[in-house]
């Protein structure tokens, strides 16, 4: 039978490039993060572990996947560095669009994670106040331009000779993946479409 990411990974990490979307994700939402308390809370269980008592105003470092219970429990707030935001998007937009870029700026830490939980976050949104329509219609259309801004200069980079690490350093543990895997496949096509044997 075969395993699963979460049976090998507790053994070793796999290489990057084999990373999918969801195993990044499952990193990420295990990734310490520190929240404030605004709500006094007795001690909670979580899974296997105890968390608190709680006292409005203490920040508390904790996996991502408890924080965001917290969260919704109105019990804790993130911090601000930690959340994406319409402004930090449009920011990232517009560093993404100068048409005389060619270079791929470096993305915040762990953004496409934060991204679709920004996104979910303004779909609910918008379900108890309409007038947060127009905020995810934008967000949504930032999020597009940004994508696929990033996915044309990484299907350039793989298709290039063999990139050095400086160039792809500001590339996510997504697009890594993503450049790894196309830079397997434009290198096995560009070797078929050349190779010698079969010829007279």
């Amino acid at each position: 039978m075969k395993a699963s990411y979460f049976e090998v990974a507790w053994c070793y990490r796999l290489p990057e490039y084999l990373s999918t979307v969801e195993d990044i994700d499952f990193d990420f939402k295990n990734t310490p993060v520190k929240i404030v308390v605004i709500r006094d809370s007795p001690e909670l269980i979580v899974g296997e572990k105890s968390i608190g008592p709680l006292k409005s105003g203490q920040d508390i470092e904790t996996p991502y996947w408890i924080a965001e219970e917290l969260v919704r429990s109105g019990i804790a707030k993130f911090r601000d560095e930690d959340r994406l935001g319409l402004a930090a998007l449009s920011k990232v937009h517009w560093k993404e669009t100068i048409p005389t870029s060619r270079q791929i700026p470096q993305l915040p830490e762990k953004f496409y994670s934060m991204l679709r939980r920004f996104l979910l976050e303004l779909e609910a949104d918008t379900r108890s106040d309409q007038t947060k329509l127009k905020d995810l219609e934008k967000a949504i259309g930032l999020s597009k331009d940004i994508v696929s801004c990033r996915a044309r200069k990484i299907v350039s980079l793989a298709a290039a000779p063999l990139q050095t690490e400086s160039l792809i350093q500001n590339l996510t543990s997504e697009e890594r993946a993503l450049y790894m895997r196309l830079s397997d496949i434009i290198n096995d096509w560009k070797m078929r479409i050349l190779s010698l044997e079969g010829r007279f």
